[in-house]
């Protein structure tokens, strides 16, 4: 560009400029769209003839574009890797059809998604936080106006905040630096803890594919057959003690009835151990209440006609299991089981590895760079050899099982578990709990990726912020310890304290066996 002139130079920084935006905003669109749909299927259904709970009213769809757009930035977050170890290797390939994707265009979008998480996290949800606190009856200009009130004395406080961390940081870099540092320490707290539980959901999810499923499958749906016929039994027991209380009504004569005389004990002898649990979970309510009140009747009429079709719900999804051919479930056991076991001792070794190169050499981290690069013979050329193309394929593996199980382990933790989101019920606060906790490790998987060795990348841009830090090498160095204690630790006790739990059911249960086993045998025999 140094040889073309002035004019022809400012023209083609201003048409590359053009084409960066426009496919930054294509690429942001549809994962806004997405997180918008998503949202949307989450989003709590309220009646329609509810005037305050409208979810087409403003109020609602303004909180719904600002969390769709804080979700479209931590998924643009969870691909930024993966998407740019892909586009690395499309551009090495030097193909004529890609040439509009090149290394600026890649710096462009992790510059955009760096200020794009930022803003969500610090400016959009607590927009939206605080505008879903103000007063419903005012209209939508005071409440902006107390929103954005709120929002100048919680942006001074941040202020104050992150000035005195740079003064305890004893740097002068960029503020937003700093906060997206003390971003990624929290996310990076989030995911020591999230990793082992992560992948120990995963692997027992993957146990329950067992092949020998059918038969609980039988099971599990003759219970649920006998439960549905005895609370049915019920349901027309409480039927016909309606039926007579609406009969006597007019002598103003209320008789009481007692559990007992709603429940034939004929019923109650066909229950089986589940119908006994049921039974005994509503029983305390059921002997408080009085069925000659047909309001209380209604009730608990309502809540059998909720187990029943629970039941009927657990029925259908228990046959289309039974349909499933054996053979599909069989095969997709072996290779999940097998695959999620490579990645997790994958990503154990990469850990470990890094541990020991973090301990053993002494020099400063471009030497280290390049030592580890000669040793493991890294393609740093720009044509991506056989090796290269395995070894980002295995990257991006690695990465997305990281992000999955970072997030699954994260709502199987007891202080995000409350927030987990569930079809059809989130609320607006857990909508922006959910989007916060999102974008907190979205915000700080680059800089955990790359100091856990997961990556080839030697630069993650405006991500790489642990320079900051003074004593940088040894919080990495404590981090990646912590990480791989976590992990191991998490792998016994998904196997050896599982297996001696297993262990002890197992002998409880023969042991109980043996014992009624016994005892009927006494019986049958005339001993007393």
């Amino acid at each position: 560009m140094s040889g073309q002139p002035p004019n022809e130079a400012e023209e083609s920084q201003w048409y590359t400029l053009v084409r960066e935006n426009i496919i930054a905003f294509l690429l942001f669109l549809s994962p806004y769209i997405i997180s918008y749909i998503t949202l949307r299927r989450f989003r709590r259904r309220f009646r329609s003839n509810d005037p305050e709970e409208n979810e087409d009213s403003i109020d609602n769809l303004i909180i719904m574009f600002l969390c769709a757009a804080g979700l479209a930035m931590a998924m643009a977050g969870f691909l930024l890797l993966p998407c740019t170890m892909a586009a690395t290797a499309l551009i090495n390939l030097q193909s004529e059809n890609l040439n509009w994707l090149d290394t600026k265009l890649l710096a462009t979008l992790w510059n955009y998604t760096f200020i794009g998480c930022n803003v969500s996290l610090f400016a959009l949800l607590p927009f939206a936080y605080f505008y879903s606190e103000t007063d419903q009856r005012w209209t939508f200009f005071p409440k902006a106006r107390e929103t954005f009130f709120n929002m100048v004395l919680v942006d001074i406080l941040m202020y104050g905040f992150i000035y005195v961390s740079k003064l305890m940081l004893q740097t002068d870099d960029n503020m937003l630096v700093v906060l997206n540092l003390l971003t990624s320490l929290a996310g990076s707290i989030i995911c020591l803890n999230a990793l082992p539980r992560g992948y120990a959901v995963i692997i027992r999810w993957i146990g329950s594919l067992r092949p020998n499923n059918k038969r609980f499958l039988n099971d599990e749906l003759v219970q649920n057959q006998m439960d549905a016929r005895v609370w049915e039994e019920r349901l027309e027991s409480i039927n016909r003690s309606l039926m007579s209380s609406e009969n006597n009504s007019n002598n103003h004569n209320s008789s009481r009835m007692s559990i007992s005389a709603v429940l034939p004990s004929s019923t109650a002898t066909s229950l089986t151990s589940s119908s006994q649990s049921l039974y005994s979970s509503l029983n305390g309510d059921l002997s408080q209440s009085s069925f000659a009140s047909s309001e209380g009747s209604l009730l608990i009429r309502e809540r059998i006609l909720a187990i029943l079709e629970n039941l009927e719900t657990q029925n259908r999804q228990t046959q289309v299991k039974l349909s499933q051919s054996p053979i599909s479930r069989n095969i997709s056991f072996f290779f999940l089981f097998l695959f999620i076991h490579i990645t997790w001792l994958v990503l154990i070794g990469a850990m470990s590895f890094n541990l020991i190169k973090g301990i053993l050499l002494s020099e400063d981290e471009e030497q280290q760079r390049r030592k580890l690069e000669a040793v493991l013979g890294k393609q740093t050329s720009s044509v991506l050899s056989m090796f290269g193309t395995i070894g980002t394929l295995s990257e991006m593996t690695l990465i997305f099982c990281f992000t999955i199980a970072t997030i699954i382990g994260t709502y199987s933790m007891s202080p995000f578990a409350k927030i987990r989101p569930a079809w059809g019920k989130v609320g607006v606060q857990q909508m922006i709990a959910n989007v916060t906790v999102l974008l907190i490790i979205s915000s700080s998987l680059p800089a955990v990726v790359r100091v856990l060795g997961l990556t080839r990348f030697e630069h993650t841009g405006p991500y790489d912020n642990f320079h900051v830090l003074k004593n940088r090498f040894w919080i990495g160095l404590v981090f990646r310890t912590g990480m791989l204690f976590k992990c191991v630790i998490g792998l016994l006790d998904l196997y050896v304290v599982g297996s001696l739990q297993m262990v002890r059911r197992s002998m409880i249960n023969n042991h109980a066996h043996h014992v009624n086993g016994s005892v009927n045998y006494s019986y049958a025999n005339g001993v007393r």
